[in-house]
C-alpha cells in the first residue's frame, strides 16, 4: 500500500502511476482508498485530471521516504553480510579503471584468494560513494580529485598517473611533446561529465589559475566517445596518462608542464569494511606492487 501510495504522491496521477507500477488504475485506487481508510485519514483530493496531497498525505509522503530508506538501508546491509559469508567482494570502478591496471590487481588477487569472488559494477565517482554509504558496494575505484575531501569514507592511491593533454592528429598542436597550461587558451576543450567526476573542476582550476577560462566544447560519460569526438574534432581534452598506453587511432599525447595528479585511488569506509574488502586494500597498498 505504502508504495502505491508514494508513486501517486510523485506523479500526482493515478494513471501514471498505475503504468508505473505495471497495474490497472482501479486496484490502485481501491488500495488508496483501503489506506485511507485504515489511517482514518484523506491523504489526497481528488478532481477529473489529478490529485494533490493533503496534509496528512504530505507528512506520509516523508514518512514513506524514510521508511523506503531504512528499508533499502536494511537489505543492503543483510545483503552485504551475505557477502561477507560468500567470501564476495563488490567494486564499484570508473570507466577507465582497466587501462590503468585494474586487471593485473585483480588477477594478483585472485591468484591469492582463490576461494573469493570479485564483482565489479561501472559506477560513476559520486555513485560509488553513495553506495558505499549504502552498503551496496565494499570498495570504490575512482580518480585522485574524486577522493578528496571524502570523510568519513577513506581513500588509497594505487597508482602514479599524471594528467596530459590529447589532440587529435590533424591538430596544430600534434608535435608538440610539452605544454603549458596557459599556451591552451585559445583551444576549446572537451571532458568527462562534471555532474558525474571533479577530475574536470581540477583542470578548470589549473586553467583558471593560469589565467584563462576554458571554452567547453562538449561533456561526455564514457571515455571512449570523448576521445573517438577529440580524434574527429579541433576540440582537446586532459586525461589521465593512462590513456597514452591505450591504443586510439588518430590521437597525439602531449605531457603537461604541471604536475596534475590523476592516480587512481581506492575508496572505502573503513567502519564497515569487510575482511575480504580488507585484504583487497592490503594487497593494494603491497609498496612493492608496480600495477600496469
Amino acid at each position: 500500500m505504502l508504495k502505491y501510495f508514494s508513486e501517486v504522491a510523485e506523479t500526482g496521477h493515478f494513471g501514471k502511476a498505475a503504468e508505473h507500477l505495471n497495474v490497472t488504475p482501479s486496484p490502485l485506487s481501491s488500495q488508496i482508498k483501503e489506506l485511507e481508510s485504515i489511517m482514518d485519514v484523506a491523504l489526497f483530493t481528488r478532481n477529473s485530471r489529478n490529485v494533490q496531497l493533503t496534509a496528512a498525505g504530505e507528512a506520509l509522503q516523508v514518512e514513506c521516504e524514510q521508511i523506503f530508506r531504512a528499508l533499502d538501508r536494511s537489505i543492503s546491509k543483510v545483503q552485504k553480510i551475505g557477502r561477507h559469508q560468500n567470501n564476495t567482494l563488490r567494486i564499484g570502478i570508473v570507466s577507465s579503471a582497466f587501462w590503468a591496471g585494474f586487471g593485473s590487481m585483480l588477477t594478483e588477487f585472485r591468484t591469492i584468494y582463490p576461494n573469493s569472488q570479485v564483482e565489479i559494477i561501472e559506477l560513476c565517482p559520486e555513485t560509488q560513494k553513495q553506495q558505499l554509504a549504502d552498503l551496496k558496494i565494499d570498495i570504490g575505484l575512482c580518480r585522485f580529485a574524486d577522493a578528496l575531501n571524502i570523510y568519513p569514507l577513506n581513500s588509497l592511491k594505487i597508482t602514479e598517473e599524471e594528467f596530459l593533454v590529447a589532440v587529435s592528429d590533424k591538430h596544430p598542436l600534434k608535435e608538440r611533446k610539452r605544454i603549458a597550461i596557459d599556451e591552451l587558451k585559445d583551444n576549446n576543450f572537451s571532458f568527462m561529465a562534471r555532474r558525474n567526476s571533479a577530475s574536470a573542476e581540477m583542470i578548470i582550476d589549473a586553467c583558471l589559475q593560469a589565467g584563462f577560462i576554458p571554452s567547453i566544447d562538449n561533456e561526455f560519460v564514457e571515455p571512449n566517445t570523448l576521445m573517438a569526438y577529440v580524434a574527429s574534432s579541433q576540440t582537446i581534452t586532459v586525461v589521465p596518462s593512462s590513456f597514452a598506453s591505450h591504443r586510439w587511432k588518430n590521437i597525439r599525447f602531449i605531457a603537461l608542464r604541471e604536475k596534475l595528479p590523476a592516480s587512481l585511488c581506492l575508496i572505502y569506509d573503513h567502519r564497515s569494511i569487510s575482511p575480504i574488502a580488507q585484504s583487497f586494500v592490503e594487497m593494494c597498498n603491497d609498496s612493492e606492487k608496480v600495477w600496469d
